[in-house]
């Protein structure tokens, strides 16, 4: 694997001219924030850049500069500016089948490839790597390559997304990996114009009626395991249908589990509308390693935050696997 170092990434993108970005199915805070982060970074140095990814932005990140700019792949649509790209920049993912169908795209462009992540275990399909596993999110690794550049300086665009980035892969700056390193980006984040408050009203205290319907529902059907250290939430179609959501709506569901007493496993199955697709995500605390857990079903993530999607299985059927699997890990 070749790795590539934060200055040797920040002199290879801005020797180039076209290049595209693109993150992972699903796209969460981190991923968006990292990736249009970077993009604002491109415009200042008069780089030709476009965004395209598989899934729409999450309703609560559409606030950010940039989003509306953010194109969704179409498998019926031709891109041919793809030929003339010299750079792919791939954010927040170290796994190739997780641009869905971008991925045939990517893998036969002649364009140089460079993964920029946190995650561990990476498999290979890049040309170049910059991976951090102890860095708190990707939006931490976007801030340290934009900032080896110094004729480029951060400016409020850049400053909003990449705090946006940190603060929910971060938790809110409650994850062991909230260091001192991250308080001080997020420091000069702030100084360059990121407004803890009104990100955070966004992200997180402008949710749809519809939306807190659905956890309602969630809230609902909740179920404790194994001494009650383990807290499942499920959602079918028809909770989606009844109240007028979709998989979008999901965003934070897992983590109310990990506020309920005595909980160190969270789980959140639901099953996707108008696809035949089981959602799994987990969350823990401590030394519960839910990324080995998610591994089962073709899965990823961290130690105490990770997820997987289950195609052509009834939800009953991965229930009862993921509880199989959870007994065999931790509570054997």
């Amino acid at each position: 694997m070749n790795n590539i170092d934060f200055l040797s990434l920040n002199k290879l993108i801005l020797s180039c001219s076209n290049i595209l970005l693109t993150t992972h199915l699903n796209p969460d805070g981190d991923a968006i924030g990292s990736i249009l982060g970077l993009y604002h970074f491109l415009k200042l140095a008069n780089k030709n850049s476009r965004i395209v990814i598989s899934d729409p932005v999450p309703q609560n990140l559409k606030f950010l500069d940039g989003a509306s700019e953010i194109e969704i792949f179409d498998d019926n649509k031709n891109y041919p500016w793809f030929e003339s790209l010299d750079l792919i920049l791939i954010l927040d993912l170290n796994d190739v089948t997780r641009l869905k169908g971008l991925e045939k795209f990517i893998l036969k462009s002649n364009a140089k490839k460079v993964v920029i992540d946190h995650h561990i275990e990476p498999k290979e399909f890049a040309d170049f790597y910059l991976i951090d596993t102890e860095a708190s999110s990707t939006g931490e690794l976007i801030y340290k390559i934009i900032t080896q550049d110094k004729l480029h300086k951060i400016n409020k665009s850049i400053a909003e997304n990449l705090y946006a980035a940190i603060l929910t892969d971060s938790g809110s700056f409650r994850f062991p990996r909230t260091d001192e390193e991250v308080h001080l980006i997020i420091a000069e984040l702030i100084r360059n114009g990121a407004d803890p408050v009104k990100i955070y009203e966004e992200i997180y205290n402008k949710n749809s009626y519809n939306k807190i319907k659905l956890l309602g529902k969630g809230y609902s059907n909740l179920e404790l395991f194994f001494n009650n250290i383990f807290c499942l939430m499920t959602l079918k179609k028809e909770d989606f249908l009844t109240t007028k959501t979709d998989s979008s709506d999901l965003e934070n569901f897992v983590e109310s589990l990990m506020a309920i007493n005595g909980v160190k496993i969270g789980v959140l199955i639901a099953e996707i509308p108008d696809a035949n697709e089981i959602k799994i995500s987990l969350r823990s605390k401590g030394n519960y390693s839910v990324r080995d857990l998610a591994v089962k079903f073709n899965g990823g993530g961290h130690l105490n935050a990770a997820g997987a999607r289950v195609i052509n299985e009834s939800l009953e059927s991965v229930k009862k696997g993921l509880m199989k699997e959870t007994q065999n890990l931790f509570f054997f």
